[in-house]
């Protein structure tokens, strides 16, 4: 297998390949919230420690749902079996000479996504498939973020884009809007960035540095993950 090579196809697949290519992460996170410091443990395990020192453990399990049952004879209805739910590391995804992979698989039971802090954007700068795809990826670019290999593009969202939540997607933007409010006239003073400055650590596959491009109306859009430590043993932490 050989090493990834810089490309528009290899950041894509970069993009795709963060469930595999790590397992545990501690790392300092950056953004108009401030500072915390978190650790991760897949599958989900998270821990935060905020700028009071105040501590906030998430743990999730795969598949967390309900089902809603009905009968119409007086008879209780037998309750379904629960899905043997799967997380990606119980799944080999097809994978390119390089190592990336090239294509997610897409069985309905494979549950993706770490838990969250404060909105979704934490869960798709971990996991950033929404930058896989339906993205015009320019001038992509070898970096160092904390020593650390990356690679450096600037993104456009392109019809299709598909955000982990429309919410608060990585690329705010025209065409993300349309993701939710698709027919509906943007707010009125509205100005979104003209695109974005992206960084992925190379190793992991997250993104270390997101900033928009240009001039917008929105306050809170750009982050930095600073990575300490990838796939460390972290039983002592979540003890």
């Amino acid at each position: 297998m050989t090493e990834p090579v810089l490309s528009v196809d290899a950041f894509l697949a970069l993009a795709r390949s963060s469930p595999w290519r790590w397992r545990t992460l501690h790392f300092r996170h950056r953004s108009d919230g401030g500072e915390v410091e978190a650790w991760v443990r897949r599958p989900g395990d998270l821990l935060v420690v905020d700028a009071d020192g105040r501590r906030h453990r998430v743990a999730e399990e795969a598949g967390g749902s309900a089902v809603v049952m009905f009968s119409t004879n007086g008879v209780p209805p037998a309750p379904p079996s629960e899905p043997e739910w799967l997380t990606p590391d119980q799944v080999a995804p097809p994978l390119r000479a390089d190592g990336l992979v090239s294509a997610r698989p897409d069985d309905w039971q494979l549950c993706y996504g770490d838990p969250m802090w404060g909105n979704y954007q934490w869960v798709a700068m971990l996991d950033p498939h929404e930058l896989s795809h339906s993205v015009d990826v320019r001038n992509p670019r070898e970096d160092s973020v904390g020593g650390r290999p990356s690679w450096r593009a600037d993104l456009w969202a392109l019809p299709g884009y598909d955000p982990q939540c429309g919410c608060c997607e990585l690329l705010w933007s025209e065409v993300s809007w349309e993701v939710d409010n698709a027919g509906e006239p943007i707010p009125v003073g509205t100005v979104y960035p003209d695109h974005y400055d992206v960084t992925l650590d190379v190793q992991t596959g997250i993104v270390v540095r997101l900033a928009p491009v240009g001039e917008t109306s929105h306050p809170a859009l750009g982050f930095e993950n600073d990575i300490l430590e990838v796939d460390a043993d972290l039983d002592d932490v979540f003890a």
